[in-house]
């Protein structure tokens, strides 16, 4: 009986290193998932961040843009509307010499 007590004891120990091993392996395992999902999570952010830099620029030059072509064009449009206003002057001093 103490033999086959021994036995099944030494089977289960057996069973037990095989088991203490594969949860070793798979704890390694895990750490080295954990390290290279954290390293993508970085990855993410810092592409997140460069490519919000990256909108704001593009914002900003878009904005700049449109300033500038509206104060072209406002330029513009007073030129005209000085001188139409100077050709106005000027027939209205012909109609006064008249």
């Amino acid at each position: 009986m103490d033999d086959q007590i021994q036995r099944r004891i030494a089977e289960i120990s057996g069973k037990v290193k095989v088991l203490l091993q594969k949860f070793s392996d798979l704890k390694l395992e895990n750490e080295i998932l954990t390290s290279e999902m954290d390293k993508k999570e970085k990855e993410i952010v810092d592409l997140s961040a460069k490519h919000n830099a990256e909108l704001n620029a593009t914002i900003t030059a878009t904005k700049n843009n449109v300033t500038a072509s509206a104060s072209k064009n406002l330029d513009e449009k007073n030129k005209e509307i000085d001188t139409l206003v100077r050709e106005i002057e000027i027939c209205i001093d012909e109609l006064k010499n008249e």
